[in-house]
Protein backbone atom coordinates (compact mmCIF):
# COMPACT_ATOMS: atom_id res chain seq x y z
CA UNK A 1 0.00 0.00 0.00
CA UNK A 2 1.70 3.55 -0.96
CA UNK A 3 2.18 6.15 1.89
CA UNK A 4 0.10 8.64 2.14
CA UNK A 5 2.00 12.34 1.76
CA UNK A 6 2.45 14.61 4.88
CA UNK A 7 -0.42 16.97 5.29
CA UNK A 8 1.60 18.98 7.72
CA UNK A 9 5.27 19.83 8.73
CA UNK A 10 6.54 19.79 12.08
CA UNK A 11 10.33 22.00 13.17
CA UNK A 12 12.08 21.01 16.08
CA UNK A 13 13.91 24.08 17.05
CA UNK A 14 16.75 23.54 19.64
CA UNK A 15 17.82 26.96 21.09
CA UNK A 16 21.40 27.25 23.43
CA UNK A 17 21.68 29.45 26.36
CA UNK A 18 24.73 32.12 26.94
CA UNK A 19 26.48 29.15 29.16
CA UNK A 20 25.63 26.44 26.82
CA UNK A 21 27.57 28.82 24.07
CA UNK A 22 30.50 28.86 26.42
CA UNK A 23 30.58 25.06 26.88
CA UNK A 24 30.69 24.32 23.36
CA UNK A 25 33.30 27.45 22.11
CA UNK A 26 36.17 25.42 23.43
CA UNK A 27 35.10 22.61 21.29
CA UNK A 28 35.03 24.76 18.39
CA UNK A 29 38.42 26.08 18.52
CA UNK A 30 39.88 22.72 18.70
CA UNK A 31 38.10 21.80 16.01
CA UNK A 32 39.29 24.87 14.10
CA UNK A 33 42.67 24.09 15.07
CA UNK A 34 42.71 20.50 14.06
CA UNK A 35 41.46 21.94 10.65
CA UNK A 36 44.55 24.41 10.43
CA UNK A 37 46.73 22.01 11.26
CA UNK A 38 45.72 19.25 9.08
CA UNK A 39 46.07 22.06 5.94
CA UNK A 40 49.56 23.33 7.14
CA UNK A 41 50.72 19.08 7.16
CA UNK A 42 49.39 18.82 3.81
CA UNK A 43 51.12 22.07 2.25
CA UNK A 44 54.31 21.11 4.34
CA UNK A 45 53.83 17.43 2.72
CA UNK A 46 53.77 18.70 -0.63
CA UNK A 47 56.85 21.06 -0.13
CA UNK A 48 58.99 18.32 1.31
CA UNK A 49 57.72 15.95 -1.69
CA UNK A 50 59.21 18.32 -4.11
CA UNK A 51 62.84 19.35 -2.25
CA UNK A 52 63.08 15.47 -1.96
CA UNK A 53 62.17 15.12 -6.07
CA UNK A 54 64.42 18.02 -6.65
CA UNK A 55 67.63 16.46 -4.74
CA UNK A 56 66.75 13.28 -6.44
CA UNK A 57 67.26 14.95 -9.88
CA UNK A 58 70.42 17.09 -8.88
CA UNK A 59 72.01 14.01 -7.72
CA UNK A 60 71.45 11.76 -10.54
CA UNK A 61 72.19 14.77 -13.15
CA UNK A 62 75.56 15.39 -10.74
CA UNK A 63 76.53 11.09 -10.65
CA UNK A 64 75.32 10.08 -14.58
CA UNK A 65 74.79 13.24 -16.27
CA UNK A 66 71.25 12.08 -17.31
CA UNK A 67 69.59 15.54 -17.74
CA UNK A 68 72.33 16.66 -20.13
CA UNK A 69 72.21 13.27 -22.21
CA UNK A 70 67.99 14.64 -22.30
CA UNK A 71 69.10 18.06 -23.08
CA UNK A 72 71.14 17.19 -25.87
CA UNK A 73 67.76 14.99 -27.35
CA UNK A 74 66.09 18.26 -26.82
CA UNK A 75 68.30 20.41 -28.85
CA UNK A 76 68.61 17.26 -31.57
CA UNK A 77 64.91 17.15 -32.22
CA UNK A 78 64.51 20.96 -32.56
CA UNK A 79 67.47 20.84 -35.17
CA UNK A 80 65.42 18.57 -36.83
CA UNK A 81 62.07 20.47 -36.84
CA UNK A 82 64.33 23.64 -37.93
CA UNK A 83 65.71 21.53 -40.98
CA UNK A 84 62.17 20.10 -41.86
CA UNK A 85 60.66 24.00 -41.73
CA UNK A 86 63.84 24.84 -43.79
CA UNK A 87 62.87 22.15 -46.39
CA UNK A 88 58.71 22.54 -46.82
CA UNK A 89 58.79 26.63 -46.28
CA UNK A 90 57.27 26.13 -42.70
CA UNK A 91 54.82 23.57 -43.10
CA UNK A 92 56.25 20.42 -41.56
CA UNK A 93 55.63 22.84 -37.88
CA UNK A 94 52.06 23.66 -39.16
CA UNK A 95 51.10 20.31 -39.74
CA UNK A 96 53.14 18.98 -36.46
CA UNK A 97 50.99 21.59 -34.41
CA UNK A 98 47.77 19.69 -36.37
CA UNK A 99 48.20 16.14 -35.71
CA UNK A 100 49.34 15.63 -31.90
CA UNK A 101 48.87 17.88 -28.90
CA UNK A 102 51.67 16.19 -27.30
CA UNK A 103 53.85 18.01 -30.34
CA UNK A 104 52.03 21.34 -30.15
CA UNK A 105 52.74 21.41 -26.09
CA UNK A 106 56.32 20.22 -27.01
CA UNK A 107 56.62 22.81 -29.54
CA UNK A 108 54.78 25.72 -27.33
CA UNK A 109 57.56 24.99 -24.64
CA UNK A 110 60.01 25.46 -26.80
CA UNK A 111 59.88 28.87 -28.50
CA UNK A 112 57.85 27.74 -31.66
CA UNK A 113 54.88 29.49 -30.37
CA UNK A 114 51.07 28.11 -31.20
Amino acid sequence: MPKAKPDQVIVHRIELQEKERELLEPFVKAKEVEQYGKTVATVAAAGALGVGVYVAWWTTDAMFGWMSKAGDKLEEIKGRIDAYDEQSDGQFSDNLKATSPAARLFMALNGYGF
